[in-house]
């Protein structure tokens, strides 16, 4: 670790106060020099330091950059070892998780986090805005047993989406809600999408990997939002919470929901925070447009719906909408 390094480290864990010059040459072992050139460095880079004429240090409330270090303050213990990627501008982190996985040996549960996404990417093809410093851009690679079944990777968003709701609702005053299957609201628009993909084997029919990309908006001004999505989209806007905090709390959860939680505690979970169980929707198949009411999400993640006769149906892929004024 440089010194650089050392010193956003020192700052990140103690962002609560001033921290003096000797402080940290004594406990990082190095000059006032290296330190003032060290925090320079790191004010290059865009984090806001306040200092005083004593030479004391500390980030500023403000601050809210992302960082490696900055996430690992708030994981849990058994998580503070994964490998964390922090890319200030990409393409995609789901694109880019791809890449590495067929370039390089990646460790499970590496993490890809960016601040701007350039061609972030939603389900069925979709665009997903993803504007710099605005909101949290992220992808978390998974390997998973071999008994691994395809039919499951609906409940790896189903365990992402509850991930992401309750560290909202644990860290916030907010009351997120889930659309199935893969959208959080808030406040009658969207502020958060999941993008699950898997990279299976032919041969074996065995799955090597899945990506689970998480894009929450975070502090993005409606002004972003242009046309339509004015309409549909929203933001967290969370006081007193930072971007590394929240994207380490989904972390989690989310490491919680999908290697300790019961798929059967998961699911209950997920209904108790659907936003259509009990509500007129619209679906379309093969071009024919549907009318039903949604009634249960069974335990494959799949949306099970009535229509006015009494018969029912399982969805397992497609789109929704629900009936009435529902966006606010």
């Amino acid at each position: 670790m440089n010194t650089k390094d050392k010193i956003l480290k020192c700052l990140v864990e103690n962002r609560d106060r001033y921290i003096s010059g000797e402080e940290l040459g004594s406990s990082l072992n190095i000059s006032r020099t290296a330190i003032w050139k060290g925090v320079k460095s790191l004010r290059d880079e865009g984090f806001i330091i306040n200092s005083q004429s004593n030479n004391v240090y500390k980030l500023d409330d403000s601050c809210d950059k992302l960082s490696s270090f900055g996430i690992v303050n708030y994981l849990e213990e058994n998580l503070k070892d994964i490998d964390i990627r922090v890319y200030d501008s990409i393409d995609s982190t789901n694109t880019e998780a791809k890449r590495l996985l067929y370039s390089e040996k990646i460790k499970n549960f590496t993490l890809l986090i960016a601040n701007e996404q350039t061609k972030g990417r939603g389900r069925r093809g979709r665009d997903f805005l993803s504007p710099e410093d605005t909101g949290i851009y992220f992808s978390i690679i998974l390997f998973p047993k071999t008994d691994f079944n395809m039919e499951s990777l609906d409940l790896i968003t189903i365990k992402a989406a509850v991930a992401v709701a309750e560290a909202i609702a644990k860290n916030t005053d907010k009351e997120p809600r889930i659309k199935w299957v893969n959208d959080i609201f808030l406040d009658g628009k969207k502020i958060c999408g999941i993008l699950s993909e898997a990279d299976s084997d032919f041969e074996s029919r065995q799955i090597k990997s899945i990506v689970v990309g998480i894009g929450i908006n975070f502090n993005t001004k409606s002004s972003y939002f242009k046309g339509d999505l004015n309409k549909k989209a929203g933001s967290l806007n969370a006081h007193n919470l930072y971007r590394n905090q929240l994207a380490a709390e989904v972390l989690n959860e989310f490491y919680n929901c999908y290697y300790n939680r019961s798929d059967e505690d998961i699911l209950k979970t997920y209904k108790a925070y659907s936003l259509v169980l009990g509500k007129k929707i619209e679906f379309t198949q093969n071009d024919v447009k549907y009318e039903a009411t949604a009634v249960d999400i069974n335990d494959r993640g799949n949306l099970v719906v009535e229509f006015s006769d009494g018969n029912r149906k399982e969805l397992s892929s497609g789109e929704i909408s629900i009936k009435g004024d529902f966006y606010l």
